[in-house]
């Protein structure tokens, strides 16, 4: 069995100057420019691969094909993932198929990643800046999961003098927030249900008043989805620029925020939230912790 390698060993190695690693996983991506390219490039990756044995998660899009590897059996990375990383590089520049490894967003939290007590993905702690801002946001999104994990509507309704905040709330209005700036600010897509049909000068705190109306399973569900939906719009945007690129919808003085503002705003946004939650769940049940 191959011996583990560390990022810079895999850094190291010759011919993968495409790569990145991310989360102990080896990715880029491939800016194919038409899915027929990509089906071509994926095709040659798939017969370098089987004659490998060693093969990697690939994910085709129309104008993109990005790629993964990692060494299931040792948990992180091998000379098979650097040897594999070497031939695929090869196989796209013989197709006339530019890499740009700067544009993979690190995945969601998966069962390679590390995780703390209590479920929440370790933020990497030699990342770039994607890597750390992303991880730091994950880390919160995750935090208030924990904070809000097993309460019933109780609990999730509950209030602590003199705020009228709630843990419900929280999880609805960071849902709104979710979609206001994933969604509505970065590709300027129209409001969806529910807040499209909200009367925004009649209550603009909606979100938090109205939770008290839903279940724990709709809040939840609500809070999630929003999540996916960044996280996919997010993997969009990256798709075509980097951390640089300009939102499409403007503020109201006119200037657009960056992708790397929004993410850094969103790890703002939760971690202030999260300082409530602490609060709020030790008054529910006096569970504390970090």
């Amino acid at each position: 069995m191959d011996g583990r390698l560390t990022a810079d060993q895999f850094l190291a190695a010759d011919g993968v100057g495409d790569w990145r690693v991310v989360h102990g996983t080896a990715c880029t991506r491939f800016r194919t420019g038409s899915f027929t390219a990509g089906v071509e490039l994926v095709e040659a990756i798939g017969e370098l691969a089987d004659t490998a044995g060693h093969h990697p998660d690939v994910d085709l899009r129309y104008g993109s094909v990005t790629v993964r590897l990692v060494s299931h059996d040792v948990g992180g990375l091998t000379t098979r993932d650097s040897d594999l990383a070497q031939q695929i590089s090869a196989v796209a520049r013989e197709l006339d198929v530019p890499a740009a490894p700067q544009e993979v967003l690190p995945a969601p939290p998966s069962d390679d990643v590390r995780h703390d007590e209590e479920g929440r993905p370790e933020i990497p702690l030699d990342g770039d800046e994607l890597d750390t801002l992303v991880g730091f946001l994950e880390f919160h999104r995750a935090t208030l999961e924990w904070k809000t994990r097993g309460l019933d509507a109780a609990g999730l309704g509950a209030t602590l003098h003199p705020t009228t905040m709630t843990l419900g709330g929280l999880l609805k209005h960071l849902a709104y927030v979710e979609d206001d700036w994933f969604s509505r600010t970065l590709h300027d897509h129209e409001r969806a249900e529910p807040w499209r049909s909200v009367d925004w000068a009649a209550d603009r705190d909606w979100d938090w008043h109205s939770a008290a109306d839903d279940s724990p399973e709709q809040l939840r569900a609500l809070w999630q989805a929003a999540v996916e939906r960044s996280r996919a719009l997010l993997a969009e945007a990256l798709a075509v620029g980097d951390a640089g690129a300009l939102a499409r919808r403007r503020l109201p003085d006119g200037s657009a925020p960056s992708v790397r503002w929004i993410l850094a705003h969103m790890v703002e946004e939760y971690a202030r939230h999260n300082g409530h939650a602490d609060l709020l769940r030790e008054a529910v049940d006096g569970s504390t912790g970090e």
